[in-house]
């Protein structure tokens, strides 16, 4: 199999290279890159050139194959979250690079906003990037490996591939995915690029000279190679325990990326709350007054198609439910053991800044604050979607 020597050198252009190449390449790799309105709004961006991406079935990225070490293509990576741990986490394909600095035990992510945040370059950070990406944020990653072994490993570089998708971030942060927003959160573009996602009919070569064929492209228009989601400098993949140039799908958690999330309604600025901080199956969900408990914070935990979540509440770990699966108006909003069904699962629809819908899955209905009430203790529940301000939710990190 070629993969692994492929994937390696193929982590985009920073290994073994003469220093002016390096230099060349970092410029590359850090150039601004202004998504489109469209990306902005959570659509498809555009790649240089002006070729379109194509349509995408998420489900071409993510089906129900296992996830093997093999997974070259990309196929079988499904996107997983963290469940009940503090951060975002995801499986994804890991390739390794030659650093900057010789020796040095780093890792590269599709971010440049991360990278300068990170090393605290402050000109191209406020030139180039959300302010939410913030210096004094914790940007290591936690990298396991199936075996065992893990470590935790500073940002240091941008790669591969991409460096504007954070597909890391879900909703309520306020370092947003900046391009292919269409994507499933934590599928890589590259990973989607190797199953058909942004194909165009004449891909880059590294050196941006015309391949002659079409491929899944990068944010560059280059022709994806491996399904990278994470680079890992050498010394840090020896010390994995992973030999020179191979690579495998790890388990990485961002450490700058929180799960729990505040949700609160734009009719009354009151958090969705868990009526009692209660504990069992059953226990109904209200508008209560914020106050930061573990009973107000929710997780998203995307739920396979992309904008789809599964959301617990964060001291029970169990899902926003609606009661028996109801189909009706005005049926009630519950907590319960999260098995996946339809009535656990929530379309969150942006309508603004920071805004969002949440729309059952099963029936497309809002979750609602009983008569537009703005006082503590008004119940949730479901209604059909017209958008007004009791159907709004402010959905921001915890804390």
């Amino acid at each position: 199999m070629t993969g692994p020597k492929v994937a390696t050198t193929l982590s985009p252009l920073r290994s073994r290279l003469p220093a002016a190449a390096v230099a060349a390449c970092l410029l590359l790799l850090t150039a601004p890159w202004a998504p489109s309105a469209a990306a902005q709004e959570g659509r498809v961006a555009p790649v240089p050139g002006g070729v379109q991406p194509t349509p995408f079935d998420p489900r071409q990225a993510v089906g129900d194959a296992p996830v093997t070490a093999a997974a070259e293509g990309g196929e079988g990576l499904l996107p997983s979250g963290a469940g009940s741990g503090t951060f975002a986490s995801f499986r994804v394909f890991a390739t390794q690079y030659a650093p900057n600095t010789p020796g040095s035990v780093e890792v590269a992510v599709p971010d440049k906003c991360v990278k300068f945040a990170a090393l605290g370059w402050t000109g191209p950070l406020s030139q180039q990037c959300p302010a939410a990406y913030r210096t004094n944020l914790d940007y290591r990653v936690v990298v396991s490996r199936d075996s065992g072994q893990r470590a935790t490993l500073p940002v240091k570089d941008v790669g591969p591939w991409n460096t504007d998708d954070n597909y890391w971030a879900g909703p309520g942060s306020p370092r947003p995915r900046r391009l292919f927003g269409d994507l499933p959160r934590g599928v890589p573009e590259a990973q989607a690029a190797r199953a058909g996602y942004n194909t165009v009919p004449n891909c880059l070569n590294l050196d941006r000279t015309p391949s002659g064929r079409p491929g899944g492209a990068d944010q560059f228009g280059r022709c994806v190679r491996n399904p990278g989601g994470i680079d890992l400098s050498l010394e840090a993949a020896k010390g994995l325990g992973l030999a020179n140039l191979q690579n495998e799908v790890v388990t990485v958690t961002f450490l700058w990326e929180p799960l729990a999330t505040t949700v609160l309604s734009s009719n009354s600025g009151k958090a969705l709350d868990v009526v009692g901080i209660g504990t069992h199956d059953g226990a109904r969900i209200q508008q209560w007054a914020s106050h930061g408990g573990s009973n107000q914070q929710w997780k998203f935990i995307p739920a396979g198609p992309a904008g789809v979540y599964t959301v617990l509440a964060a001291h029970t770990g169990k899902a926003l439910d609606v009661v028996g699966i109801g189909t009706h108006d005005g049926a009630r909003i519950q907590q319960w053991a999260p098995h996946g069904g339809p009535n656990q699962q929530w379309r969150v629809v942006p309508t603004g800044p920071g805004v969002y819908a949440l729309l059952a899955v099963h029936t497309g209905k809002a979750l609602d604050v009983e008569g537009f009430s703005k006082q503590d203790g008004a119940p949730v529940q479901q209604w059909a979607n017209n958008g007004t301000q009791n159907q709004l939710w402010r959905i921001g990190l915890a804390g």
